[in-house]
């Protein structure tokens, strides 16, 4: 019984602590006006979700990460330019998930809540506010 609720809680305070590193994220990015359409503490599939806003918030199956999906993360490709550093597998994954984000109808209004239209300063402090989190838990 004991063995049970040991791995219960650690099992439980894994989840905390990928949730509060993906908040350190999402916390920055709607301060600085970006739209975040996602918050899911896990990967596969959803488990139990609800939506606040412009946001929905869950759980999914494989407690093995989370992510916060952001819109625009991945600025377009500039017309008729091709990089040599674009070429190879990295290369392509960059590509297909450029395509996957491209998919997403945008107003006017959703572009200029894009990740990609932040400062380099916001960009960095959305970034490193999951680490920041990551490291202020582990003091504590």
């Amino acid at each position: 019984m004991l063995t049970a609720l040991g791995i219960a809680f650690f099992v439980i305070a894994i989840l905390a602590s990928i949730g509060l590193h993906e908040m350190g994220h999402l916390l920055p990015a709607k301060r600085f006006g970006v739209k975040a359409t996602e918050y899911f503490v896990g990967f596969g599939p959803t488990l139990w979700s609800t939506r606040r806003g412009e946001t929905e918030y869950g759980v999914k199956a494989i407690p093995f990460g989370g992510y916060v999906r952001m819109i625009g993360m991945f600025p377009p490709k500039p017309d008729g330019t091709v990089r040599a550093s674009s070429t190879g597998r990295l290369g392509m994954l960059v590509d297909q998930a450029r395509k996957d984000s491209e998919a997403d109808v945008l107003t006017e209004e959703d572009r200029r809540r894009t990740f990609y239209n932040l400062t380099v300063p916001k960009k960095l402090a959305v970034m490193f506010g999951g680490p920041v989190t990551n490291l202020i838990l582990a003091i504590l």
